[in-house]
Parts: C-alpha cells; sequence; structure tokens
C-alpha cells in the first residue's frame, strides 16, 4: 500500500473531525504506531483501517458523485436519484418494473440512464442474472459501438456488466474491463470524469474474486490516481480498504492457504 498516502488521508479526515491524535489512539492502538501509519512510516491492517473509518466517521460505498438524468421523465429522475443516493434499490427496482419507465423514453441516453442504474440496483439486490440483462441491454445503446470518444456512462455500463458476470461465472468476461480502463488512460471521456474511479474499484473487486490479488493491487493503485487527478474523494476509503486486503493475500502464508484451497478433495 502506497502508507503515505493512506495515512495522509486519514490524518486529513482527523484533523477535519477535530480529533486529537492521542485521544484516537487511546481507542485503538498504541500511539506511535497510529503516529506511523499517518506518518507514511506503516501500513495499517484491514482491521486497523475499519477501526478508523468507524472512529472517524468515514463512509464509504458512497453514490456516484455525478448523476445522470434521464431527461424526457424529469419527476421521475428526482426520484430515482433519491432512491440511488439513499440506496433504497428495491423500491428503484420494483417502481422501474412496476412504471414501464423504458417504453416511455425516446433517446437512447435515457435509456442507459435507467438501465445503469436498474441493472445495478437488481445486482444490489441479488438479483445477477437479470441485471446481466438490463446492462447487457443498456450497452446495446451505446451509439456508435466503438466511439473515439466515449460518455463516462457508457464505461460505467461496460464496467459493471463485467463486474456483474463476475459474480455469476468462474471464468468472467473482463474485456469490457479492459476496453474502459484503455480509454481512461488514453483520455478519451467526454463527461462526469470523478465517476470513473468506479471502473477501476469494481475491475480490483473482480480480480480479488478470482483470487488475483497482485493484479488487483495495480488497479486499486491506479483509482486512487485517478481520485485525486480529479481532485476527488470518491471511494478513496473503499480504495484503501480494499488495497489493504490485496496486499494481506500476497502474504505467502495467503498465498498457501488459497493455493491448498483450489486443490481437489
Amino acid at each position: 500500500m502506497t502508507g503515505e498516502s493512506v495515512g495522509s488521508y486519514l490524518h486529513q479526515c482527523r484533523q477535519q473531525q477535530g480529533v486529537a491524535l492521542a485521544a484516537l489512539a487511546t481507542r485503538l492502538c498504541p500511539l506511535n504506531v497510529l503516529a506511523a501509519i499517518e506518518q507514511g512510516q506503516q501500513s495499517p491492517s484491514v482491521a486497523q483501517l475499519t477501526q478508523l473509518y468507524q472512529q472517524l466517521g468515514i463512509v464509504r460505498n458512497q453514490p456516484l458523485p455525478q448523476s445522470y438524468p434521464i431527461h424526457r421523465l424529469p419527476a421521475f429522475s428526482r426520484q430515482l436519484q433519491s432512491w440511488w443516493q439513499h440506496q433504497a434499490y428495491g423500491q428503484l427496482v420494483a417502481n422501474v418494473a412496476a412504471g414501464d419507465v423504458l417504453h416511455q423514453l425516446t433517446t437512447d441516453t435515457d435509456r442507459q440512464a435507467v438501465l445503469y442504474y436498474y441493472g445495478r440496483s437488481l445486482a444490489a439486490i441479488g438479483d445477477v442474472e437479470a441485471a446481466q440483462l438490463h446492462l447487457r441491454a443498456g450497452l446495446m445503446f451505446m451509439t456508435p459501438q466503438y466511439p473515439q470518444i466515449y460518455r463516462s456512462l457508457d464505461l460505467l455500463l461496460l464496467a459493471a456488466e463485467n463486474s456483474v458476470s463476475g459474480l455469476a461465472s468462474a471464468d468472467p468476461d473482463l474485456s469490457g474491463f479492459d476496453r474502459a480502463v484503455t480509454v481512461m488512460r488514453q483520455g478519451r471521456v467526454r463527461d462526469a470524469s470523478a465517476n470513473l474511479t468506479l471502473v477501476f474499484y469494481q475491475y480490483a473487486q473482480t480480480l480479488l474474486n478470482l483470487n488475483r490479488p497482485q493484479a488487483a493491487i495495480q488497479y486499486l493503485r491506479e483509482a486512487i490516481a485517478w481520485d485525486e487527478q480529479q481532485q476527488s474523494t470518491y471511494l478513496l476509503p473503499d480504495c484503501y480498504l480494499l488495497l489493504a486486503l490485496a496486499l494481506k493475500m500476497t502474504q505467502p502464508e495467503r498465498a498457501a492457504f488459497f493455493r491448498l484451497a483450489d486443490q481437489p478433495e
């Protein structure tokens, strides 16, 4: 882990909360350990990060910083954004399905937005098959299919579909992730770039689920760098926590455990 960057982030959060270093340390760990973490001299463990987040009120799993409105249905769009922001995924799914929303839309952009929120919400409530179906439908409305400049929603759909594929298959298709990351690295994105930290994060999550921590580490570091470039903190605590987990998985004893677990009985 880039100990210096996570330490700097934790230091900034503590200062914003007005919590003294010594006061925080009394609740968690020895003062010298906490000081070393903040100064980048020691990388925090998964457990330490989790406790620090709780003590400092750091929120994880934040919604997208920039939304995608449904222009054809402004009142419904506001309601959908409220469900999404409050993580009321079941309500969002029920209302999109019951309202026959998709048949009221006239532009591919609006259709993509609804299908993205609907597909992600289906995945969140555990309906992986339906989520994959609707996210793929969203990708069908990407016109042209291989543009020179992409909209951020195109890339989020590519990543979300591959992320759900990773839940449904032991050998998932990762080409959508690779395509989205290539476009981002080349700077071929038109809008809402702050949202795209999620692409790197979801790729790393999927790679960890496939027991590929070294590859996950690469994309988590890119996610953190992307946030810094966008002057954003979107998913930053999540990235640091997943990075700590990925590094733990690369330790020899952890790697040996996974090799043993993979052996047939």
